[in-house]
């Protein structure tokens, strides 16, 4: 599973709450914070509650009645009882001073004060949290199911406990990610332990492929050549395309890119080269996968959405084009 952590504006040092939290579920939680202000707050912790498998938020004193509201408007949970200091949301557990905990569509929420006491037991947040649940990413995959979270030309993302995950019938080779791994990160962890070198030609994301696999400080030692613009004099000097081959075979064709990476392998001694270029209208896109003993893979695709939605979706499917082509190699 993934959680966020909410911080309602607390100013110091987190890293208390952090890794509390972390041993209760195992995982680095996805954190915001944020101030005062109750628009505010209620767009972090509604953000954080969709985004993840569970939510902590934690909380000053002060702020509690803003927190009520949160949870009548948000999350439909009206306050029906008071707990010393506290007006307590309908379903709530007490589980100490401040310490409130329930499920609320399903998604387990704790409540935890800026003035938590340091003697309390986290341990009694595990059972709440710990429910065996798998956040899947599928690549190329829309199961169709009431667990799937999201779903886009590119992946779809899939919540299922493990006696599903096993049963279910669909080729498990897709799944890129298991809670919060990102689809640059899928495709490092296929080569960080390998000596692989690849060779990126992007003509497409507007090098958002490319910067996303290079936020990965590691991944860059795999990188051995990376091209994100190419005008009509380097393609005629260093691939030897001039317009007479455009005219022959265009330059939105699996000819053309065969021909980019055929030429890419020889400038940059890569294992692998990734082609990813678009058509004159930016609708269509053709991703072309090469390795070095000379085969390939292709897909032309469509993508919808603002030119900024576009690009991601770019980004992310080449990654996850490249490492399913990769993983075939069995290296």
């Amino acid at each position: 599973m993934s959680y966020a952590v909410v911080f309602l504006d607390i100013p110091y040092s987190l890293d208390f709450y952090v890794d509390k939290i972390i041993s209760v579920s195992g995982l680095k939680p996805l954190v915001v914070s944020c101030g005062d202000d109750f628009n505010e707050m209620r767009k972090a912790i509604e953000f954080a509650f969709q985004s993840t498998n569970g939510l902590f938020i934690v909380y000053p004193k002060r702020l509690w009645h803003k927190l009520q509201k949160i949870m009548l408007v948000s999350f439909e949970r009206p306050s029906v009882f008071k707990d010393e200091a506290y007006i307590v949301a309908s379903g709530f557990e007490k589980l100490s001073e401040g310490v409130f905990a329930s499920f609320v569509y399903n998604k387990p929420i704790a409540f935890l004060p800026e003035e938590l006491k340091e003697s309390f037991n986290f341990e009694s947040l595990k059972k709440l949290f710990n429910t065996q649940k798998y956040t899947i990413g599928i690549f190329e995959g829309n199961l169709n199911t009431q667990n799937t979270i999201f779903a886009d030309e590119v992946y779809s993302v899939v919540e299922l406990n493990k006696q599903e995950l096993a049963e279910i019938n669909f080729d498990k080779t897709k799944i890129f990610a298991y809670d919060t791994l990102s689809c640059h990160s899928a495709l490092y962890s296929v080569i960080a332990d390998k000596p692989v070198k690849i060779s990126i030609i992007d003509l497409s994301s507007g090098a958002l492929f490319a910067s996303k696999l290079m936020s990965i400080e590691s991944f860059r030692k795999h990188i051995a050549l990376c091209i994100e613009s190419l005008d009509d004099k380097t393609l005629e000097y260093f691939f030897g395309i001039d317009e007479n081959y455009k005219k022959r075979f265009g330059n939105f064709s699996e000819t053309f890119a065969k021909e980019l990476s055929s030429f890419s392998l020889t400038l940059s001694n890569a294992d692998f080269v990734i082609i990813i270029i678009n058509n004159a209208k930016f609708d269509k896109f053709l991703f072309f996968t090469y390795y070095k003993d000379n085969s390939y893979n292709f897909s032309i695709r469509e993508f919808s959405g603002s030119y900024m939605i576009v690009r991601q979706k770019v980004a992310a499917f080449a990654m996850l084009f490249l490492r399913e082509f990769i993983l075939s190699k069995n290296l």
